[in-house]
């Protein structure tokens, strides 16, 4: 494998497919960028655009310095994942179009990238086990892996490595502790279940462990959905960075508010996605996760191309790593933060002052649902970080 994916650095131009229909071509430029365009046949269909932040045009779009447009660098693994494939391919971070090559038949959402004449096929599984005692988490998470799934990031809450996986038919992401930053996969799994009483849609998850003993949280993939006919549908994902047209590497460098109105302003019922978004800002400070940056909040197209907040992921408690900040800026301020300035977050997003006292109510009674006391913590750091969160509970009800 190593050698094939050596050869893509030599690949001039790349196909992209839109649910299944060539849309449009990457081509690599003589002035060292890239280049994307769509097809003159897919734009008389009239069909929708690959990305919101590449409407329908016949005019193309240049990259400088080997990056690609932003919408597909966010397709991109990151962290440990992305160093893996890019040694194995032997090139550097800077060469999106390769890395890109080597991942494009498989990632987030319903786009695809191949290399120009070939048409994509389904990636293999890294494996498919008929148990998940037969796996080893150790050798999946340093394999090479032709799969792409963005979300290991310098803060604690998604430093974990995560990987794709086939079982029994279907499609998960496996996220397994990082060895900086212990149970996480046991923290991670509290809060998805106690997020499921904000009553929105929360990933489907469960912890299992593999042979050695090592445990690993299953998280269901929400951009996949198994037609009638048993073959699986690949469904429009984009996340806050991809909505803006910003690269991966701003995810920390924008707002809150601009986060939720943006992708807000891409779904059918908008003031439906304002308030599940808002849950979500929510509940992450009401539960200590600092880590709600833009790639970690998205939007999701159902089969009749209909886009609402994407299901919760990616959420556990990161006080209990020392973090006690917000990811993103929410009414200007990252800590701190008082009932005053979710009262200006909700203004702003345009958030009646009914619906957000009912959106306060039901995200204080999901985060008492969680009890720190069952998690492997203790000493200062349990401690501190529950006194904390009876103060920001107390702030809110107050």
């Amino acid at each position: 494998m190593p050698d094939d994916l050596q050869q893509l650095k030599f690949i001039k131009a790349a196909d992209v497919y839109k649910d299944g229909l060539l849309a449009g071509h990457l081509t690599r430029t003589v002035r060292g960028g890239v280049a994307f365009q769509y097809t003159p046949e897919y734009l008389a269909g009239g069909y929708a655009p690959v990305a919101f932040s590449l409407p329908l045009s016949g005019t193309a779009v240049e990259t400088p310095a080997g990056a690609v447009p932003a919408f597909f660098a966010g397709l991109l693994p990151e962290g440990h994942r992305l160093t893996v494939l890019k040694n194995a391919i032997k090139t550097s971070f800077s060469d999106e179009m390769t890395l890109l090559l080597a991942v494009g038949s498989d990632v987030p959402g319903d786009v695809q990238v191949v290399p120009a004449g070939q048409l994509p096929e389904e990636t293999p599984a890294l494996t498919d086990p008929s148990q998940p005692g037969e796996l080893d988490f150790s050798a999946l998470a340093n394999a090479v892996d032709q799969h792409s799934l963005p979300g290991v990031q310098t803060k604690a809450s998604a430093s974990m490595m995560t990987t794709p996986l086939t079982m029994r038919g279907r499609r998960y992401l496996l996220k397994l502790d990082p060895p900086e930053h212990p149970h996480l996969v046991e923290n991670e799994a509290v809060h998805l279940g106690a997020a499921k009483a904000l009553k929105i849609p929360v990933a489907a998850s469960s912890v299992i462990t593999d042979r050695n003993g090592l445990p690993g949280l299953l998280v269901e993939r929400f951009d996949r959905a198994q037609a009638p006919d048993g073959t699986w549908l690949r469904l429009p994902l984009e996340d806050g960075t991809q909505v803006l047209g910003l690269p991966p590497a701003s995810k920390y460098a924008i707002n809150s508010e601009e986060v939720v109105l943006a992708l807000a302003g891409h779904c059918k019922a908008p003031l439906v996605a304002v308030r599940n978004l808002y849950l979500q800002f929510l509940f992450a400070w009401l539960t200590g996760n600092g880590d709600l940056h833009a790639k970690n909040v998205a939007v999701l197209g159902g089969r009749g191309k209909v886009f609402s907040a994407a299901p919760i992921y990616d959420v556990p408690c990161t006080l209990l790593y020392g973090d006690d900040t917000m990811a993103l800026p929410l009414a200007g301020k990252t800590k701190n933060l008082r009932s005053r300035h979710w009262a200006e977050f909700a203004d702003s997003i345009g958030l009646p002052v009914r619906a957000a006292a009912s959106a306060n109510a039901i995200a204080l009674a999901a985060a008492a649902g969680i009890d720190l006391d069952v998690l492997p913590f203790g000493g200062s750091v349990l401690r501190g970080s529950q006194r904390e969160l009876r103060f920001r509970r107390a702030e809110l009800a107050g």
